[in-house]
C-alpha cells in the first residue's frame, strides 16, 4: 500500500511537465526510490529503506560529467544538520538500525547489499548521469548539460527537504525550455531537444538555509 501511494504521489506532483513526454524508467524508479527513502526516514521504516535501496541499486546512473558554470557561495555546515546522501549502503546501514534486531529485514538488508552496486563504481560514457552538490540559501547553481536532438531530455533534482528549490532549463540562446518552481524541493522536467548541444541547468534555492541536492539526468 505505501509503494502505490508513493507511485501515485510521485506521478501526480509533476503533472505539468509529464503531461507531454512519459517519465523514463530509470527517472520514474529514482523519484520512486527518494520518496521511499524519506518516508523510511520519516517513520523509522526499515522495510521502506531496504526497497529503496533495492530500486537504485538496479538503476543504471553514472558521475555526470556537466561543466559547473556557476556556484552559489559555500554553503555553512553549521547552519544545519548534515544529512547523508541516499544510497544504496547510506540506506541499508540506518535499515539494519531500524530493524531492530528482526532477523528477516536484517537478512533482506544484507541479501540487497551484496546485490546493490553503488554509483560510484559506474565509469561514464554518456548516458544516464547524476551529481550530488550543495546550493547556499538563496543562492544559485548553474551547469551546462549537452544533450541530443530528437531524444527525450530528463532532468530529475531531488533536494534534502529542509528548502524550496526550483529547476530551470535553458537554451544556448538563453531561451527558457522548461521549469519547475512549486513549493518542494522535488523537481522534474522533460522535453525533446530540435537539436543537440548544451543546455543551462539551473538550481534554485529559494530558503535560508543551504540545500544538499542530487542533479539526475536519464
Amino acid at each position: 500500500m505505501i509503494l502505490c501511494g508513493l507511485v501515485s504521489l510521485s506521478f501526480a506532483q509533476e503533472e505539468k511537465q509529464t503531461s507531454e513526454q512519459p517519465v523514463s524508467k530509470d527517472v520514474a524508479a529514482i523519484r520512486l526510490a527518494h520518496n521511499l527513502a524519506r518516508y523510511g526516514y520519516t517513520n523509522y521504516s526499515a522495510s521502506a529503506l531496504i526497497e529503496a535501496a533495492r530500486i537504485l541499486s538496479e538503476v543504471s546512473s553514472q558521475p555526470l560529467e556537466a561543466e559547473h558554470l556557476d556556484k552559489s557561495e559555500e554553503p555553512e555546515e553549521g547552519a544545519k544538520m548534515s544529512k547523508e546522501e541516499f544510497t544504496p549502503s547510506n540506506l541499508l546501514a540506518d535499515a539494519k538500525k531500524f530493524a531492530d534486531g528482526d532477523a528477516t529485514l536484517l537478512e533482506l538488508a544484507a541479501q540487497v547489499g551484496k546485490n546493490a552496486i553503488e554509483y560510484s563504481t559506474r565509469g561514464r560514457v554518456g548516458g544516464p548521469g547524476k551529481t550530488v552538490s550543495k546550493v547556499a540559501a538563496r543562492g544559485t547553481d548553474s551547469y551546462t548539460i549537452k544533450f541530443w536532438r530528437g531524444e527525450l531530455a530528463e532532468i530529475y533534482l531531488s533536494g534534502d527537504g529542509d528548502t524550496d528549490l526550483d529547476l530551470y532549463v535553458y537554451d544556448e540562446s538563453g531561451n527558457l525550455i522548461d521549469w519547475d518552481d512549486d513549493y518542494t524541493d522535488d523537481c522534474y522536467v522533460s522535453w525533446v531537444p530540435r537539436w543537440t548541444g548544451s543546455y543551462v541547468v539551473k538550481v534554485v534555492n529559494r530558503g535560508r538555509v543551504y540545500n544538499r541536492y542530487v542533479l539526475v539526468t536519464n
